[in-house]
């Protein structure tokens, strides 16, 4: 974690000390998400781009007081925000297999809940618990996560549990994380495809579970991108909302 970062968290810490250690070591924790999601909203990477920023913030000694006296409130506006974008990708993915691969109503019901809020919504309300990893350590625990997250979606079929619809989950995970941060445009249009060639490789090849059509390829390979821009859309929303939130830059106070 950025040493600036971590002085600043070590003073506000210091004036909670009307909390409990537990709540106390909560606040902090969601003061440190909060600050990593501005971060990456604002693309800073460097420690001097990290101390300016928190120079644009209140004092440690202020904000701990505003902290305690209304010490939910960021959690509450964090779940609130986690629970929105988890709905993002929910509609997305359940629009998709409702209007345009003709899923009955209450699948593509099932199958948007628990994208949305086992998968979206999980994912957002954990990730905290794993920022100070290494990118691609971050990045391997995010599709662990939502994999047994995603084990509402094996339920999602007319029978019984598919144990390969944890994959969508696992990777809406994969998605989730890496697009954390901005990510090159012919990334993001290779992901879906390959994604795709998966899934077909292990359900027709390995699995034998279908047999392999052709015309089925661009029907996955659209859901897949709606899954990708879902998860766009959703993170932009989360950035968005980081931006906005209590943090404010001094100037913009008053």
């Amino acid at each position: 974690m950025s040493k600036a970062l971590e002085a600043y968290l070590v003073q506000v810490g210091s004036g909670l000390k009307g909390l409990s250690r537990r709540r106390r070591l909560t606040v902090i924790r969601e003061l440190e998400a909060h600050l990593l999601d501005e971060a990456e909203a604002r693309g800073i990477e460097s420690e001097s781009a990290m101390s300016a920023m928190l120079s644009e913030k209140e004092h440690p000694s202020l904000l701990a007081e505003e902290l305690a006296a209304g010490e939910g409130e960021d959690a509450n506006h964090r779940g609130g925000t986690a629970l929105a974008a988890g709905v993002i990708i929910g509609l997305a993915t359940g629009g998709h297999m409702w209007w345009f691969e003709g899923w009955r109503w209450y699948i593509a019901l099932a199958f948007a809940a628990a994208q949305g809020l086992a998968v979206g919504s999980g994912y957002f309300w954990v990730r905290r618990h794993w920022l100070r990893l290494e990118p691609w350590a971050r990045t391997l625990v995010a599709v662990l996560i939502t994999a047994v997250l995603s084990i509402p979606l094996g339920f999602t079929t007319h029978h019984g549990f598919k144990p390969t619809r944890l994959l969508y989950g696992a990777f809406t995970g994969f998605l989730l994380e890496r697009h954390s941060q901005e990510r090159p445009l012919w990334q993001a249009l290779l992901e879906p495809v390959v994604f795709t060639a998966l899934m077909f490789i292990l359900e027709a090849g390995v699995l034998g579970r279908i047999r392999f059509q052709w015309w089925k390829v661009p029907l996955e390979l659209s859901f897949n991108a709606t899954i990708l821009l879902s998860v766009m859309l959703a993170t932009r929303f989360k950035r968005l909302l980081a931006e906005r939130r209590v943090l404010t830059p001094q100037q913009q106070q008053g």
